[in-house]
């Protein structure tokens, strides 16, 4: 199962952070930021889970990233969510 995480840093130093499993909700979450209100940058990270890496060690699979613009931020989402 897919874990969904969204950071958004604001220009007055604050950090929003939003957790979820749920991927309708994840995407009314980042639909609805509002970057007019002083959001500097987003970082956006889905989690694959744990599995075994080349090396035989279990490790978290995941693409993660930080994005300045709603266009961009959407456009990820949906390739790191694997529907191209």
């Amino acid at each position: 199962m897919k874990n969904y995480t969204l950071k958004l840093y604001k220009n007055n130093g604050k950090v929003e952070k939003v957790r979820t499993k749920k991927k309708r909700r994840f995407l009314k979450i980042l639909r609805t930021v509002n970057w007019q209100l002083g959001i500097k940058n987003a970082y956006i990270k889905v989690s694959y889970g744990k599995d075994l890496d080349n090396f035989g060690k279990r490790s978290e699979f995941y693409n993660d990233g930080y994005y300045d613009n709603k266009k961009e931020l959407l456009l990820v989402f949906k390739y790191f969510d694997g529907e191209e």
